[in-house]
């Protein structure tokens, strides 16, 4: 029952109070004798009516008869709020028995040992629709009035008592709940209540459920109360900092941000590292592994890094190992590739200036997002305040912040972010993440348990097993590790190049054409074969070919091995497992926690143990359906330009060609809004904009795409970022929620600036419109690939000027013009000039005032001439865009001596080739 409709159950005795009243009111006023003037006898009426409450009825009339219906109806009204009110005042032991007793003949009971803020959560979560639960009994040692109205807000029976009493437990028909869960505050006494409650019910598969404090004591009590520890075996051992890092971790996607800005590998800056913190750590080194990235960096900054890198030391004491007599770097007894880079830095967080403190040198770019994880929600929120302001003030690179206020339970508490497109979101709200959590499905192993049941199929079909091994046949261990590498599985559908949208209670389900690529290329491999840069047609079983399209899927095939190869040493290592000096299998000691097989990919010589490591890839491929009903799609996004012009003009949209053109299917949308100006009324620039887009979402003409990325390539203005969101907001309430609306903070503090070069001669280029056309696909690939937001070049006839009108086409920042001459006219207008002013002629001629509309007239930045000009050119542009024949001549200052210095200087260079 939701709080609204408890709300209005709570005031049901006081409606039927009131109408019983006006009703007996009304029937007395009928029943008295004439004259009956209103005046006289309604007071009279009233009074009467009020005796029915606390006195016998009594009839006015002397020889009595029958009694008009709403007088009936008052009669029983009155009686029936009499008895509630008095059960409540006088008897609420009594009143609590009947609840009690309720439970114990009803079904689909749970009791809750321990009613504080994540017992109260619990509860609440529970009363939601599918969750199996009806009626909740909970226990807390000291109740509250605030506790207490608590309580009958979420429908809850809470009784005072000690929860690991056995007489509370009888009185709670604990052996009658289908889950009992435990939670305190101190995890020790949940332990003790845990135990007491299973000796209590005294039957083996009871559902007990324990949530502990502590991240790292929950991940091993299962396994350690099996072996002799403290507890009892048979209980489920949940931790809130664990699911809050697995929430976070699976909403924010950390992993997606670092591959779609182009980042060697994921780095995650947490600020603040007690229980929360380590818990995030640990879900990065677990999850955060791509095939298109390195190993995962985590950087501490706390004002005790000591205490953290003990708590890390003991979690993972292989990256702290350093053989050799210390000679390798720390990780060294991991292989380099599966080694995570660890960074503890000493910082006080109350005081720290994002933009100037010592501490942060090296993180002001190349930060993938920040987490801010204090015990202290102020000071969580001061902080990333801070780092926001110095982003906006582009001191560092913007990434997203990630702020951890955790709050108590509050049913429907709103987010803290109202808007769609916020650089800052919170996490960690108690009610939202258990209400999100599997700690209250019927069965918290229901996705790991399908997931599980298809990779035992794919392994047997596979030829690596005999018969699929039952989950229940797992030790807890190996189940342990399963539910890590099946929190993995979007990632590796990604990687495969799927877009993956998994659903909350049931695996993902794969389009059938991603299985067949995969099955055809695993059955010509030999995995013992497959070298680092080999040609992969040498890697192919003896008798077998490989088509010339399954190239890519063979290499994608065995990154992916790498990448789970990789990922799931450190999920060895943070269980305290060593690698063996050699990868030899009678080295193995699983008692002293020594693997043969943590050592790099490439040393494992048997294709059995490589092949492994794609038995979950061929599991999730292996659940298909068709285009219509699959959660997981060829990945084929398209990028979008979307003009704004300056004089208030139509919208115009533009298709780059690095994604799906335009009318086929695709599974997301990468929008750039291209804004002339900040708009002063984003409200009346939002319907043109919908109206462009309205296409892109037809499905009469293609299959509607299931994500909308809108990047952000430069800091966007109030207004901008307004308008932004209010077309991320009108497409959700469209297209529903079934449309994630994400942003991407592309752009960087520095800028990046490209720079164009070209001919003046563009004979074999084509027409202009083409080759406008194509400088302006060219620019749209930079933006969308390297965040180009500034553009340098000349202003010649030919390629300089196609250049300007493609980049003024995308209503991009005026560009910088360099001209190698200039001079100043009699009346004192400064006259630049693309050739020698000696033979300058119309065309080459442009005085300053005229260039104001296009752009910035300068000088080289040191000296005169085409060399100088090109000097100037290669120094101010991060990436050069060249319409270019490399067959023509290279003249000093030229497009061909240009573009080979650029090369040389490791700049990118994108060409635009005469047309075919």
């Amino acid at each position: 029952m939701s709080r609204r409709r408890r709300a209005w159950w709570g005031v049901v005795p006081a409606v039927v109070a009131f109408g019983s009243f006006a009703l007996g009111t009304y029937g007395f006023w009928e029943m008295l004798p004439p004259p009956r003037s209103l005046l006289e006898t309604l007071p009279d009426a009233a009074y009467r009516a009020l005796q029915m409450f606390f006195m016998n009825f009594e009839d006015p009339r002397d020889a009595g008869g029958p009694v008009g219906p709403a007088l009936q109806a008052a009669r029983f009204g009155a009686f029936v709020t009499t008895v509630w009110v008095i059960l409540q005042a006088f008897f609420p032991q009594a009143w609590q028995t009947v609840r009690r007793w309720c439970r114990r003949r009803g079904r689909h009971c749970a009791l809750i040992l321990g009613y504080g803020p994540i017992g109260q959560a619990i509860a609440a979560g529970l009363r939601q629709p599918g969750n199996g639960i009806r009626r909740i009994t909970a226990v807390e040692p000291l109740v509250t009035p605030e506790l207490a109205a608590r309580a009958a807000a979420d429908g809850v029976l809470l009784l005072e008592a000690d929860p690991s009493d056995p007489r509370l437990l009888d009185r709670a028909y604990a052996r009658r709940a289908e889950r009992i869960y435990v939670s305190d505050r101190d995890d020790l006494r949940a332990i003790d209540t845990a135990v007491a409650v299973q000796a209590h019910v005294a039957r083996p598969g009871r559902d007990i459920r324990v949530v502990l404090n502590d991240s790292a004591v929950a991940g091993q009590m299962a396994e350690a109360a099996g072996a002799g520890f403290l507890g009892a075996p048979g209980l489920s051992w949940f931790s809130l900092a664990d699911e809050t890092a697995r929430r976070l971790m699976a909403e924010a996607r950390f992993d997606r941000v670092a591959v779609e800005t182009g980042a060697a590998r994921l780095h995650l800056v947490i600020l603040g590292c007690g229980s929360q913190g380590e818990a995030i750590a640990v879900e990065t080194l677990l999850t955060g592994w791509r095939t298109a990235l390195g190993p995962p960096r985590i950087t501490f900054l706390d004002c005790d890094v000591a205490a953290i890198e003990a708590r890390m030391r003991r979690r993972m004491p292989a990256w702290f190992l350093k053989p050799d007599g210390g000679a390798l770097p720390d990780g060294g007894a991991l292989p380099e590739g599966a080694r995570p880079m660890l960074d503890f830095r000493s910082c006080d967080a109350d005081r720290l200036d994002f933009a100037g403190d010592d501490c942060l040198d090296g993180l002001r770019t190349g930060v993938t997002a920040w987490v801010f994880a204090t015990g202290n929600d102020a000071l969580n929120l001061r902080a990333a305040l801070s780092l926001h302001r110095a982003i906006t003030m582009r001191r560092i690179d913007p990434a997203p912040i990630h702020v951890r206020i955790p709050g108590g339970h509050a049913e429907d508490a709103p987010e803290l972010v109202g808007q769609p497109l916020a650089m800052a979101r919170t996490f960690g709200a108690i009610d939202g993440v258990i209400a999100r959590s599997p700690l209250l499905a019927p069965d918290p192993d229901a996705v790991p348990k399908a997931l599980h049941a298809a990779y035992a199929e794919a392994s047997v079909a596979m030829g690596l097993a005999e018969q699929p091994e039952s989950w229940d046949s797992l030790p807890e261990a190996r189940r342990k590790a399963n539910r890590a590498l099946f929190r993995h599985a979007a990632m590796k559908l990604e990687d495969f190049g799927a877009e993956a949208q998994p659903l909350p209670t049931v695996p993902p389900r794969a389009h059938a054409a991603l299985l067949q690529g995969l099955e055809r290329v695993d059955a010509a491999l030999d995995y013992a074969r497959i070298d680092r840069n080999g040609d992969p047609q040498s890697w192919l079983r003896p008798g077998t070919t490989l088509h010339e399209d399954d190239r890519e899927t063979a290499i994608r095939l065995r990154d992916a091995a790498i990448c789970e190869h990789n990922r799931w040493t450190i999920e060895r290592a943070l269980e305290q497992f060593l690698p063996t000096e050699r990868p030899e299998r009678a080295l193995r000691d699983d008692t002293r926690r020594l693997h043969n097989n943590m050592h790099d990919w490439y040393a494992l010589e048997q294709a059995t143990i490589r092949r492994y490591d794609v038995v979950l890839l061929r599991g999730l491929l292996s659940r298909s359906g068709d285009d219509s009903e699959a959660t997981a799609r060829p990945h084929r996004p398209r990028i979008l330009f979307l003009v704004l012009p300056a004089d208030g003009g139509a919208a115009r949209l533009h298709v780059s060609d690095q994604g799906a053109p335009d009318g086929t299917d695709v599974t997301e949308l990468q929008l750039h809004l291209c804004l002339a100006a900040d708009p002063a009324d984003p409200d009346a620039c939002l319907p043109q904009l919908l109206a462009a887009l309205d296409d892109q979402f037809n499905p009469a003409r293609q299959i509607p795409p299931r994500r909308l990325r809108i990047d952000f390539t430069r800091p966007p203005g109030a207004g901008g970022f307004a308008l932004a969101n209010r077309l991320a907001m009108a497409l959700r309430r469209r297209h529903g929620p079934g449309l994630a609306i994400e942003p991407l903070w592309s752009w960087r503090a520095r800028g990046c600036t490209v720079g164009v070069v070209g001919h003046r001669d563009l004979g074999g280029f084509g027409d202009p419109a083409a080759l406008t056309e194509r400088l302006r696909q060219g620019f749209m690939a930079l933006i969308a690939g390297q965040g180009v937001e500034a553009l340098v070049c000349g202003h010649a006839p030919g390629a300089d000027q196609a250049a300007v009108a493609a980049w003024a086409s995308l209503a991009l920042p005026p560009p910088r013009l360099i001209f190698p001459f200039a001079e100043t006219a009699a009346d004192g207008t400064r006259i630049f000039h693309t050739d020698d002013p000696a033979v300058a002629t119309e065309a080459t001629r442009f005085a300053e005032p005229a260039l104001r509309a296009l752009g910035t007239a300068a000088l080289p930045d040191d000296g005169m001439g085409h060399r100088a000009q090109a000097d100037t050119l290669l120094a101010r542009a991060d990436c050069l865009l060249a319409v270019i024949d490399e067959i023509r001549a290279a003249l000093p200052g030229g497009t061909v001596e240009t573009v080979a210095r650029a090369r040389a200087a490791g700049k990118t260079v994108r060409v635009v080739p005469p047309a075919p």
